[in-house]
């Protein structure tokens, strides 16, 4: 059964880090992702931005995803674009889906229709964590979800594996959203946090993500080899011992404090480098993918060639290509016989 309502708090208005938030973003959080009429139980809902803009009569595409680049980096929403999904991080623990068995039931229904295993990984940790602040929920131990949502908690969650942004932000806007830790609980539950929100979480939630850098058929020169250099062999890490206990001690050793101090920058070092890696990576492929998009006649604004993602090759043109080269063949074997 379709929704009649989305449920919003009233406390939201309150809330400092949504109205943090610049006004296009809170009006695709509020006023589209929230309210529309394929977000599921499991907080899924479809994500085709040209058919979003005409939402408000002054929205462009251009807006709407640098709207989408905030609420993601915030972590309020994550998406597959492979899969056109967009995932209401939140929306199962905000609304209290799981309070309610039959509730739960729908949640579970849900989990399985999402194509994308990113979103997947981010639905279970949400589940999860729900599971660790709610113990009491009678979902837990009923006949007909206890079971379920036991076996999805065995699934894979957003600790697997790095989640890198799918709009990165743009090379000449790269302050406009600031990196740390935020509340992203969109209904306005003030203890926003979750259990895999690490230390810099606007940059990397550990969720998987599916989109690599592709090859296009139509890239633009300049693109190809910029941020694919071979990156620099990384420096041996220093040890987390002191030299007179370089397998450790149990002992006080105020060397190896030191030490294992010196370890712990270097790898938040690393740690960054890579992080930085990834995001210029993403960025070359998201240009490139927007670039083949442009330059290909044969598809819409969303890479789509009827209902189909285009590959942007004009097939048609190919056939009387090879075609003409089959003619030419044939008459020039005739003309030697």
């Amino acid at each position: 059964m379709a929704r009649e309502y989305a449920r919003i708090r009233v406390s939201i208005n309150g809330d400092d880090e949504f109205e943090a938030l610049p006004a296009d973003a809170q009006w695709l959080y509020t006023r589209v992702l929230l309210t529309d009429a394929s977000l599921s139980a499991a907080g899924i809902a479809d994500w085709r931005p040209s058919r979003l803009t005409v939402k408000a009569a002054d929205m462009t595409k251009a807006r709407l995803v640098a709207a989408a680049a905030v609420l993601e980096r915030r972590r309020f929403v994550l998406f597959d674009l492979d899969t056109e999904e967009v995932l209401v991080r939140s929306y199962i623990r905000s609304d209290e889906l799981l309070r309610n068995p039959k509730m739960a039931v729908a949640v579970v229904k849900a989990y399985g229709a999402v194509a994308s295993k990113s979103l997947r990984a981010a639905i279970i940790s949400e589940i999860k964590r729900v599971r660790s602040e709610s113990p009491d929920f009678s979902c837990w131990t009923y006949k007909d979800t206890g079971k379920d949502l036991a076996d999805l908690m065995k699934k894979a969650d957003a600790d697997s594996a790095p989640y890198t942004n799918a709009y990165p932000v743009s090379i000449g806007d790269a302050d406009s959203v600031p990196i740390a830790n935020q509340n992203t609980n969109q209904n306005g539950n003030p203890d926003p946090g979750t259990e895999y929100q690490p230390e810099h979480q606007s940059d990397s939630v550990p969720i998987p993500c599916n989109l690599q850098p592709s090859t296009y058929s139509h890239q633009p020169e300049g693109l190809s080899n910029r941020g694919t250099s071979p990156a620099e062999a990384e420096p041996d890490p220093p040890p987390p011992h002191c030299s007179n206990h370089p397998g450790g001690t149990n002992d006080p050793c105020r060397a190896c404090g030191d030490a294992r101090e010196a370890r712990k920058r270097w790898d938040r070092a690393a740690s960054e480098r890579q992080r930085a890696q990834r995001e210029a990576e993403q960025q070359v492929a998201y240009e490139a993918k927007l670039a083949a998009i442009a330059l290909c006649e044969l598809c819409d604004d969303d890479g789509y060639r009827g209902t189909h993602v285009c590959d942007h090759v004009d097939r048609g043109q190919t056939a009387a290509k090879g075609s003409a080269l089959a003619r030419a063949a044939l008459e020039k074997a005739a003309g030697d016989e």
